[in-house]
């Protein structure tokens, strides 16, 4: 068995490099307006080249893109709830829908005390594993 593989079809690469380690150019059109805005991202963030920030966004986005578990929760801002023996799925979406419901329909005091809380008792598990 070869001490290669081919990460494209014009080059081989040797197998000690991961396929993470690998970058693999691609290509896709975006309207003028928006490179236009890339551009001045590209200042503003102090990248040298388009292709450096859109790498960094990238790397964001696909992250999201996973966490959310499908293109429509990634659209919409949801992310699919990780599963764990403690806590059902069903359960989870219960309490974000409620939660998304007071963040819409809910008066701003009631908001802030729901943050207080929330952040609250994040701090007091977040830490526990």
């Amino acid at each position: 068995m070869s001490t290669e593989f081919r990460a494209c079809h014009t080059s081989r690469v040797p197998a000690t490099k991961t396929r993470r380690d690998i970058s693999y150019p691609l290509s896709f059109r975006v309207p003028l307006s928006q490179v236009e805005e890339i551009d001045a991202a590209v200042f503003r963030e102090r990248r040298k080249r388009r292709s450096d920030l859109l790498e960094a966004i990238w790397e964001v986005a696909w992250t999201n893109y996973q966490r959310s578990g499908s293109l429509q929760s990634y659209a919409e801002g949801w992310r699919t709830p990780k599963r764990t023996r403690r806590v059902s799925e069903e359960l989870k979406e219960q309490l974000y829908t409620a939660l998304e419901t007071i963040l819409e329909r809910a008066p701003s005091a009631l908001i802030e005390e729901v943050a207080r809380k929330l952040t609250q008792w994040a701090g007091r598990f977040g830490n526990e594993k």
